[in-house]
């Protein structure tokens, strides 16, 4: 059975974190994550619980979804495995602390903590995430810069939630989007944010210099409420020099490949991202 989207259960009227979570608990009790073919290896790094799949020289640290304040690395225990043997290297999957009880910067801080832990055990690191957790690995990526810390080999940002402004045109339309729409992503920043004003760490989108940041594979569809913020971040990406690849999905709406995994474009999403992953795995790898 395929997922349901919380869009298409949420009730009327005004949203709040109690409220959305309590829906997006009753949708996986009636549809339960799949179970992985290989139970993951738990272990925690200062506090933080990882999850770790497959094994190799290089690995993918993975961040979860679910717009800072829903989800858990433990709901995509089977795609990280089956991730870890298609791109023959280790997946590590991040818990980290979800807002409003735990607001910018906790989750950004427990990404890094996590990314030191990987640094320490394998030669190439690639960070990756989707939605919410995409925007967390963009965050990750200036904030290892900045920090002047370990080396990433890559980012993979798929359908990053970036920008808390919704200045961009696909913000605006349609205003029902599927899956993730407007009402949904003011919950998140409100929540993400706790009242605070975003600063780059927290909405990459706003971050000025782009520079030396490592190569960037974002895609998105064209139907996501992301799509304009998620186009112009790669152009910024691109015009400060760094290696980027942007694919926007014709008719994909956010995490399309999720809620129809066997639509064409799905697939074809799949297959260039695990080419991608491959290529920022691999000890050849120079440029994109």
């Amino acid at each position: 059975m395929k997922p349901e989207p919380l869009t298409a259960h949420l009730p009327d009227g005004p949203l709040d974190v109690a409220i959305v979570r309590a829906v997006d608990d009753r949708l996986r009790e009636l549809n339960p994550p799949p179970r992985p073919a290989v139970p993951p290896t738990v272990v925690e790094a200062d506090g933080v619980r990882l999850r770790l799949h497959g094994a190799g020289e290089a690995c993918v640290l993975w961040i979860h979804g679910g717009g800072m304040f829903l989800g858990a690395a433990e709901y995509d225990d089977a795609f990280c495995c089956d991730l870890a043997a298609q791109v023959k290297a280790a997946v590590v999957a991040v818990d980290y602390r979800l807002a409003p009880e735990y607001p910018h910067p906790a989750a950004l801080y427990d990404c890094r903590t996590a990314l030191a832990w990987c640094a320490d055990r394998f030669a190439r690191v690639v960070v990756a995430g989707g939605s919410a957790g995409g925007g967390l690995a963009a965050a990750l990526c200036l904030l290892n810069r900045d920090e002047g810390g370990a080396k990433i080999a890559a980012a993979h940002l798929y359908y990053p939630m970036l920008d808390d402004r919704h200045e961009t045109p696909s913000a605006h339309e349609p205003a029902d989007t599927p899956v993730w729409n407007r009402r949904l992503a003011d919950v998140a920043w409100a929540a993400y944010l706790g009242g605070r004003a975003a600063d780059a760490l927290a909405a990459p989108a706003r971050a000025v210099d782009l520079g030396e940041l490592p190569p960037t594979y974002i895609d998105t569809g064209d139907r996501d409420l992301f799509r304009d913020e998620d186009d112009l971040y790669a152009r910024r990406l691109a015009a400060a020099g760094v290696p980027t690849v942007f694919e926007l999905v014709p008719g994909g709406v956010h995490a399309f490949e999720v809620f129809e995994p066997d639509a064409a474009v799905s697939v074809a999403s799949r297959e260039r991202r695990i080419g991608a992953l491959r290529r920022s795995l691999d000890e050849g790898f120079r440029s994109w």
